[in-house]
């Protein structure tokens, strides 16, 4: 009975054992040459295998000879000539065998199982060990794969035995990953660059919605996903993603071509297509994209961009524009005088040359009979037996305009882009030889027959010693380090791989210039690594890029912002700013706000600054109020000369005498509180003249209320009530007392929340300077207590209107206070209506009305009686008056002229003495 442990030893037996490869080399290998170092090849000289749906294990058989690799397997080949026929590798003769992948991950896995045959087997044999620390193989390193499909593959069977494996064309990024695919090197860039390239020149050109086709494969995949990633970092949308069959004789390839030409139509909008596949599908899809008569703008990968097979197809002008990215180009020495002499090497053998030359003598003969191509219908490809070597593409000659030379048919083939890169990874094998065998002007001196992965131990000892004493830590390493290591001038620049194993050399942008007759493949830019951007040196190729329009939605102009109606930030509608924002730029997400000193109107791609305005002293406005302040101040000047000349008079006296000129001050200042509202205002300007004004003010409406509160005393109270009231009847403390409440309320609002200077930018296209006045609420209090003071005399006057006609200062005393409250009281809806320059001419017109009032009321007909009723300007002329007057009331009681001279200012004797105390009266008549 066997056990678990039974089990897996006899397993292990069997997997120790030696498993034969093949029994015979020939039907393997397709170029064969000896050489002290066997140096391995694999390249897709045929395109397809016809029996991928066999029943049994028959050997696959290739079909769809291409001309373009089997130029690429001579690249090699020459390659390995100039260096054994240089001083490179001294004494050292480099050997080579090449495989056929047949484009097949099958067919691959076979030629790679055979590139890992055992030395010095007489068997050719694969072993399978248990460990292959001791394994030596006959191939040193491996040139090859083209196909990321199949260098995937074959690096994961590379890296069990670190085998060293340089790529000349797969740049799937996945294959950077030197945890998955140690041995892995390429002498091409990473899809992750091409990727990233691609975006740029999409999002250069400002396209935002384009679509995607891909192979269905891990080549394909990868690239798709790191497109899309670096795209949506541009503001790219995807209109369509598709993937294709990566075989041309895929069962459902036909059906999957036509869904995805349905979808291309179905996406007008997306004008622009990124196409990730290899020549023998592009070729196939541009067939029917050519018979439905399709025109597009194809972005092609480095897979196709200089594809010769492409190029040559019939009508391909109509396809649109094609432009791309390919890898960077050099030249090889030779190469073209080794194409025009084809042979094979004394010792060896090269099927391909035999086959190339069938191939050649068919398209001679037979091409125009030649009708059949690879058809999705059928489960195999039907071509004839004559013509399996070959596909369609190889055998057109009409384009040859391809190339500038013209000597030999197959120069026309050759792709520079991946011919060079063949060129650079069979001399970068070289060169890492040359590192490792420390070969100098003589011999090398380690042993030839190493492990691809490390040397023997006592050279690895020597050199040891001579790394540590030299400092030459790469040539102390096994051939894949110094593969990794090594540095050579090649070209311009000099040439190595990064720490992931790819090159460093950026892409060269090309267009393809389509004529009737031929099509030139022109590079109009580059991309280079060091700064990861594009560099585009053609003027016509930015101008035929520009006029190409793929978006899902049209450009927003400035002026707009865009306002996205799907889950496709791509796809919007263009929405006007609204007044007070902009946007400068095309396509912009979002409207920016103005600053607080510009405007902008509704659609705007700019702000304007705004003009800045305010009560001008230019202003007509502002020139006819202060007009009137001036004549005011110089009315007050007058009055103030005339008192001071007749300051003995019973008029002036009656005033007041000396105290009337406080007044008259108190009134100039309030004139010239109004300049302090006209210009453009400051902070000691916003500060200074509402106090002024109102304390000044003040004093002003205090006079007219001990005036008044005079009359009340004289004519309203009985007897008792008279006598009390006269004890606290006191003009001067009255007075400087309602004064002191008005200073105590400026120097609080001063003190805690004063007026100050700002910049109004809430008035449209204006800013306006203008004073804030801080607390709203003290400015309230400010005009309010002068109304209360103002409604107190009014009151009083009020009181006193049914006082004999003689007395008629009451009179004066109403109309005045009514002037001062019907101006305020209209004052305060007008002020907070008003925002624009104006605002403070609205105070200063209420200022002058309440001066006005003052004057005329108060002074004017004072100074009236003084100028022009000299002659009753006297005391006896007063008495007199009196006299007759009391005479016709019947009243005889009057007081002494010095007693009417001064009565205003001191208490009233009796109620029935008033009558002849206030002499003042007759001069309003």
């Amino acid at each position: 009975m066997y056990t678990a442990k039974t089990a897996c030893a006899w397993g292990w037996f069997f997997l120790c054992c030696s498993v034969r490869a093949c029994t015979v080399v020939d039907d393997l290998v397709g170029a064969k040459c000896p050489g002290d170092i066997i140096l391995g090849g694999l390249f897709p000289v045929h395109q397809q295998v016809t029996n991928l749906n066999h029943l049994k294990p028959d050997p696959l058989e290739c079909t769809g000879f291409d001309v373009q690799s089997f130029i690429w397997v001579q690249a090699m080949i020459h390659t390995i000539e100039m260096i054994n026929n240089s001083s490179l590798l001294n004494g050292i003769k480099l050997g080579y065998e090449i495989y056929d992948s047949c484009s097949d991950a099958s067919k691959a896995i076979i030629a790679t199982m055979k590139l890992l045959s055992k030395s010095n087997s007489t068997g050719n044999l694969l072993e399978v060990r248990c460990n292959y620390t001791d394994y030596k193989t006959t191939v040193k390193a491996v040139v090859g794969e083209a196909y990321s499909e199949l260098s995937i593959p074959i690096a994961r069977i590379f890296n069990v035995m670190l085998m060293p494996q340089i790529s000349f064309a797969s740049s799937a990024s996945i294959l950077s990953n030197k945890g998955r695919f140690a041995s892995f090197l390429r002498t091409v860039p990473s899809d992750i660059h091409q990727t990233k390239a691609l975006a740029k020149l999409v999002s250069y050109f400002k396209w935002n919605w384009i679509g995607i086709i891909a192979t269905d494969d891990e080549y394909g995949k990868s690239a798709v996903t790191d497109f899309v990633s670096h795209a949506q970092k541009h503001n790219v949308c995807i209109g369509f993603k598709e993937l294709i069959p990566t075989y041309v004789c895929d069962i459902q390839s036909h059906d999957r071509i036509e869904n995805l030409i349905s979808k291309i139509e179905k996406t007008p909008n997306a004008s622009v297509i990124v196409l990730f596949a290899k020549q023998s599908i592009v070729v196939k899809l541009f067939n029917e994209i050519i018979r439905r008569g399709i025109n597009r703008t194809w972005i092609a990968s480095d897979a196709w961009s200089m594809s010769r097979g492409v190029a040559k197809m019939k009508n391909i002008k109509t396809v649109g524009n094609i432009m791309g990215f390919s890898f960077k180009t050099g030249c090889i020495p030779g190469f073209l005088t080794h194409l025009r002499n084809l042979r094979t090497p004394p010792r060896g053998f090269n099927k391909f040359i035999e086959k190339y030359k069938q191939l050649h003598s068919i398209c001679s003969t037979q091409l125009n009979n030649y009708t059949e191509t690879c058809n999705a219908y059928t489960p195999q490809c039907p071509f004839p037996e004559s013509k399996k070597l070959i596909q369609p593409v190889d055998c057109d000659k009409t384009n040859e305009g391809l190339s500038d030379i013209d000597e030999d048919d197959i120069s026309h083939n050759i792709e520079l882009g991946v011919t060079y890169a063949v060129y650079l990874a069979t001399k970068s094998i070289a060169y890492g030889l040359r590192n490792l065998l420390k070969c100098k002007e003589g011999a090398c001196e380690k042993n030839l027959d190493f492990q691809p992965w490390k040397v023997d131990i006592f050279s690895l000892l020597f050199f040891f010693i001579c790394c540590k004493l030299f400092s030459l830590d790469h040539e102390c390493n096994d051939l894949l380090e110094a593969l990794k290591t090594m540095h050579f001038n090649e070209g311009s620049g000099e040439f190595y791989f990064d720490k992931f194993g790819d090159s460093i050399t950026g892409y060269d942008l090309i267009q393809w210039v389509m004529h009737d007759e031929f099509t030139k493949f022109k590079t109009v830019g580059e991309y280079r690594l060091q700064d990861n951007n594009i560099h585009i040196y053609n003027d016509a190729f930015k101008s035929t890029g520009k006029a190409v329009i793929s978006n899902c939605s049209r450009s927003c102009k400035p002026g707009e912002r865009k306002n996205a109606y799907s889950l496709h930030t791509c796809c919007y509608e263009c929405v006007p700013c609204a007044e007070g924002y902009h946007s400068a730029g095309w396509d912009m997400n979002d409207c920016l706000k103005c600053f607080d000193d510009q405007w902008s109107d509704a659609g705007s791609s700019a702000c304007n600054n705004k003009t800045i305005e305010y009560f001008n002293w230019n202003d007509g406005f502002a020139i006819v109020l202060v007009v009137f302040a001036s004549l005011g101040i110089l009315l007050v000047i007058v009055i103030f000369i005339i008192f001071l000349l007749n300051l003995k008079t019973p008029a002036v006296k009656s005033s007041g005498g000396y105290f009337c000129f406080v007044i008259l001050c108190s009134l100039l200042f309030c004139f010239i509180s109004t300049g302090f509202f006209i210009g453009k205002p400051t902070g000691f300007h916003c500060k200074i003249r509402q106090p002024l004004y109102g304390i000044s003010f003040t004093i002003c409406v205090s006079w007219i209320l001990v005036k008044s509160f005079r009359i009340i005393l004289a004519f309203n109270f009985d007897p008792l009530v008279h006598h009390q009231m006269k004890k606290m009847y006191k003009p001067i403390v009255i007075l400087v007392i309602c004064t002191l409440v008005q200073v105590i309320i400026c120097t609080f609002w001063l003190l805690f929340n004063a007026p100050n200077y700002v910049l109004n930018n809430t008035i449209p296209k204006v800013l306006l300077p203008k004073c804030d006045e801080g607390s709203n609420v003290a400015f309230g209090i400010m005009l309010g207590y002068i109304a209360l003071l103002a409604f107190f005399c009014f009151l009083a006057a009020f009181m006193g209107r049914k006082i004999p006609d003689i007395y008629n200062e009451a009179r004066f005393i109403t109309f005045s206070m009514l002037i001062y409250l019907i101006v305020w009281i209209s004052f305060v809806p007008v002020h907070v209506n008003t925002e624009d320059k104006y605002l403070p001419a609205v105070e200063v017109v209420a200022i002058l009305a309440s001066n006005y009032g003052i004057l005329c009321c108060h002074f004017f007909p004072k100074c009236y009686f003084i100028c022009f009723k000299k002659n009753q300007n006297t005391p006896e002329s007063i008495r007199k008056y009196l006299r007759e007057h009391n005479a016709q009331k019947g009243q005889v009681n009057f007081p002494q002229p010095s007693e009417v001279a001064e009565c205003f200012w001191s208490a009233p004797v009796s109620p029935a003495t008033v009558n002849s105390q206030v002499s003042q009266i007759p001069m309003s008549k």
